[in-house]
């Protein structure tokens, strides 16, 4: 993992070394020993901080999660056309994903090998998200904007699944585009998924 840089508070120590354990190896394959040798702290200060390595689980999901929620959250309060609507959501993502690269990965853990957090902390805000989603292109259809044989549930997570594809398998994803850049890839594709449901594609 690499030293950990000494201007770090021992809290911000534990988060940064945590959540990358916890995202390569799930909850579960994370010992505390290993958390503590990892953010070069004792055991003691897990427990001062977060009460444990539950709590601190819940704490980094909580908090990875809130980001994802906040793109709903903080989307533009303006009129937007559903396709803006919807190329204004992808860009916060793609913009959340390069600034928090492990936070696909702790969804996939979750919804791979869920634990007691899965349904209150990482189910809720996708649900959020994908009724977001589903709600900008049923305005498409009634709007004639998007084709009207396209269904929005499906629709909604085929478009989060190919943004998060490109960050979940990063090598694989460059080099199945011909070592394109990962976000101008994301852009292009994108594009092509609004031609797909548009009525004018």
């Amino acid at each position: 993992m690499g030293a950990q840089l000494p201007n770090k508070s021992v809290s911000d120590r534990i988060i940064e070394s945590a959540t990358i354990l916890f995202a390569v190896k799930g909850y579960e394959g994370v010992s505390v020993k290993e958390l503590t040798q990892t953010a070069e702290v004792n055991s003691a200060l897990i427990s001062y901080y977060f009460g444990g390595k539950k709590e601190l689980y819940s704490h980094i999901l909580s908090t990875q999660l809130a980001i994802l929620e906040s793109i709903v959250n903080k989307m533009p309060q303006k009129m937007l056309a559903p396709p803006e609507k919807i190329c204004c959501f992808a860009q916060q993502l793609i913009a959340a994903h390069n600034q928090y690269p492990y936070l696909i990965r702790l969804v996939m853990v979750e919804i791979i090998n869920p634990t007691n957090c899965y349904q209150s902390i990482v189910k809720k805000t996708i649900v959020k998200i994908n009724y977001f989603l589903r709600d900008c292109i049923q305005q498409g259809i009634d709007t004639g904007v998007f084709k009207a044989e396209v269904d929005p549930a499906v629709a909604a997570i085929a478009l989060v699944g190919l943004i998060n594809f490109f960050f979940l398998a990063v090598p694989l994803s460059q080099e199945l585009s011909a070592g394109k850049e990962a976000n101008n890839c994301i852009e292009q594709s994108i594009k092509h998924y609004l031609q797909g449901i548009s009525t004018t594609g």
